[in-house]
């Protein structure tokens, strides 16, 4: 903050009348009240299922449980609506919601943050210790004067991007000079942009026009390693999980969206028989970029206000990243000779959601695997009937997980 800006904000302060009270504002106390009525609504409407059909003891209580949340959020919402309210003093602030009240001296607090929404931001106050305090602005009709008590707090990320942007001149590897230090960090910092934006390209790729099919499963499976490479070789320029205001680019996308690419296309092209062995050996498969990640060399910077949360978030992706590739190049790469067992359709349906399947159920085929559900594309669903003579061609698979096809005989 600058001496004017510093300036302009005491005036401000000495000007202010404390305490200010914010009471949530007419539109938030309406939104509040709307969203209890709906989900009043629901829970009841599945407490009057429940008395009206029958359901075995487990789905019975299991149904009971979520109409008994559901009833909770009005009460959650009324009581907000009525007792929310936040409260500024020159030396605290004070946030009550429905059943919480929670209160911060300027001396328990380190400092401020702004965290970006979808479509606005919310102030943060970083205690000393416990968890951060959002603040909504929206809800409480938040003016000029909570601006600019905010702006007295210490700014974290305008420190955290002096402190990272002071390394980078420091690094000698990037450069002999701070000039050439901080032009080597502009031109990361493009290539960062191309290369976050290419797991979004995957993703269109790999569902409106998946081919070549062997492109797509390539470039899943080598983009986290591309970011793992940059982020060994440069860890000055490139990272994982640094802070919110390192001014180095932040790679960690290219971790996220391959992974989740290579898991939906094996679990819509390919119909596993053997998910046990899958699931140990792709929690194998992924292990080593997941320690790859884990172990990368981080530049010398203060360490990150949560370490546990990259291992955390890295092992569901990674175990997808290590089920998926395996799956899709265990059917990929067979070439053997599969099994033709024959069966008749018993019958059809469809799943609809977020995304529409197929399916066809089977007669009894095997006397040891019990898998009569298939998924198949809309175009075989809607070329097969019920009592149709089909055949099931089971696939040993590269690497020893089975797989199975359902098609015709000839």
């Amino acid at each position: 903050m600058s001496d004017t800006s510093d300036a302009l904000v005491q005036n401000w302060q000495s000007e202010i009348r404390y305490p200010v009270v914010y009471t949530m504002t007419t539109g938030s106390q309406i939104a509040s009240w709307i969203l209890g009525l709906f989900f009043g609504g629901c829970g009841v409407g599945l407490l009057v299922l429940l008395q009206q059909r029958s359901f075995d003891p487990f789905g019975f209580a299991f149904l009971g449980v979520i109409a008994l949340c559901l009833l909770a959020v009005p009460v959650y919402c009324v009581s907000y609506a009525l007792q929310g309210r936040l409260t500024l003093e020159a030396q605290a602030i004070e946030v009550r919601k429905a059943f919480t009240t929670r209160r911060l001296q300027r001396s328990e607090i380190l400092g401020r943050r702004i965290t970006q929404g979808r479509s606005t931001s919310y102030p943060v106050i970083v205690p000393r210790v416990g968890r951060p305090m959002m603040i909504e602005r929206s809800t409480f009709g938040l003016d000029d004067r909570f601006s600019a008590w905010f702006n007295t707090l210490p700014d974290l990320d305008a420190q955290e991007r002096a402190e990272t942007l002071a390394m980078v001149e420091r690094d000698a590897s990037l450069g002999s000079n701070a000039q050439e230090r901080l032009a080597t960090l502009e031109k990361s910092k493009q290539a960062a942009k191309v290369l976050n934006l290419l797991p979004m390209g995957l993703l269109f790729w790999s569902f409106i026009y998946p081919k070549p099919y062997v492109g797509i499963v390539a470039c899943a499976a080598l983009l986290p390693w591309i970011a793992v490479v940059l982020v060994w070789a440069k860890p000055g320029l490139f990272q994982f999980d640094g802070k919110k205001g390192d001014v180095r680019p932040n790679l960690a996308g290219l971790l996220i969206m391959p992974p989740l690419v290579l898991a939906m296309r094996a679990l819509l092209d390919v119909t596993l028989i053997d998910l046990r062995q899958l699931f140990l050996w792709g929690f194998v498969l992924g292990l080593p970029l997941c320690v790859a990640v884990l172990a990368a060399p981080k530049a010398a910077s203060k360490a990150t206000a949560k370490p546990w949360a990259l291992p955390l978030l890295m092992l569901p992706f990674m175990t997808a990243y290590g089920c998926g590739l395996l799956a899709l190049t265990d059917a990929m790469w067979d070439s053997a000779k599969p099994e033709v067992i024959q069966t008749a359709i018993t019958g059809k349906d469809v799943s609809r959601g977020k995304t529409t399947t197929y399916y066809v159920h089977l007669a009894p085929w095997s006397k040891t695997i019990d898998e009569d559900r298939i998924a198949v594309s809309r175009a075989y669903y809607e070329a097969v009937d019920t009592g149709d003579v089909v055949c099931v061609r089971l696939h040993p698979g590269k690497f020893g997980l089975r797989w199975m096809q359902v098609g015709g005989c000839g």
